[in-house]
């Protein structure tokens, strides 16, 4: 469990809905109950009885509220201790983080960050998801935001902030397209497929296409999430991108997810710096004031 699964079965605690607790945490629905049920898995008990019409806590959960509860109290007092220290840090570091993570999670971060070092600029660069652990490796920004690999190599330090499954998308329109995947069986070696060139979504997809035996009908090999969606909400062909990409985005409304079997995964996306940046002062900061 983390302070931001402890944040929000708190607030869940409170409102008892989970409605209201996605909307106002700037969680999607599917995400919160992903976070509660771990949280459940961690503890062992149930913390919630839910239905259709009501969500009431259950004994052990009341027991956890006053536990999750304390624990957010003390973080936020050691929060204020530390802003009060005399010796303020100063100076800059570089964050790389893909446009989606800028829109949905890094602000809460960031702020978080910045109550307790105001002092430390941010240099905040954007760009494609492929591109992140790259740079981090060339030293070009101190702290990368992407999707983790499943085996994280051991000169980096990595810290998850969210977890996102990876879906096929079809065209919202009336088109050839959506007719296709309308069909009790998607015939998938004629359905044509955009998919990103490189990276974890494209190892993701051709390990599921090869379980299938099937060779993908490709459409376009693209560089970037939007690129997909783009091509995708014209009605050209299905598309792969993470679920958090297509709900931040403009194109939301133009596409959408797929139900596949099996499922194509789900990513890990975190902060991840190398082992040896820690020990400079103000990455150290940021990943103590982000925890």
């Amino acid at each position: 469990m983390d302070f931001e699964e402890l944040r929000l079965f708190v607030h869940l605690a409170r409102s008892l809905h989970f409605g209201h607790t996605s909307s106002e945490c700037h969680i999607s629905a599917s995400a919160l109950s992903r976070a509660i049920q771990r949280l459940e898995r961690d503890v062992g008990q149930p913390l919630f009885e839910r239905d259709n019409r009501s969500v009431q806590l259950t004994a052990q959960g009341q027991r956890f509220q006053h536990f999750a509860s304390r624990v957010l109290d003390e973080r936020d007092q050691l929060e204020q201790a530390l802003r009060q220290e005399p010796e303020r840090l100063r100076g800059t570091i570089s964050i790389f983080a893909t446009v989606t993570a800028c829109q949905s999670f890094l602000p809460d971060l960031l702020s978080r960050f910045r109550r307790a070092y105001p002092d430390i600029h941010v240099r905040l660069e954007t760009g494609y998801a492929a591109s992140a652990l790259s740079m981090l490796d060339r030293g070009d920004v101190d702290i990368a935001v992407a999707a983790l690999p499943e085996r994280v190599p051991e000169r980096w330090v990595t810290r998850i902030v969210a977890y996102t499954p990876l879906d096929f998308v079809a065209p919202a329109l009336s088109c050839d397209v959506s007719r296709r995947v309308a069909e009790r069986a998607i015939d998938w070696a004629a359905l044509p497929v955009v998919l990103p060139a490189q990276g974890l979504a494209r190892v993701a997809v051709d390990r599921w296409f090869r379980q299938r035996r099937v060779t993908p009908n490709m459409y376009s090999e693209v560089t970037g999430n939007e690129a997909i969606l783009s091509l995708v909400s014209t009605g050209c062909a299905v598309g792969v991108v993470p679920r958090l990409v297509m709900e931040q985005s403009p194109l939301s409304g133009k596409v959408r997810a797929l139900e596949v079997e099996p499922k194509l995964g789900e990513f890990r996306v975190g902060l991840c710096t190398g082992k040896s940046r820690l020990s400079d002062p103000l990455v150290a900061a940021f990943w103590e004031a982000t925890a």
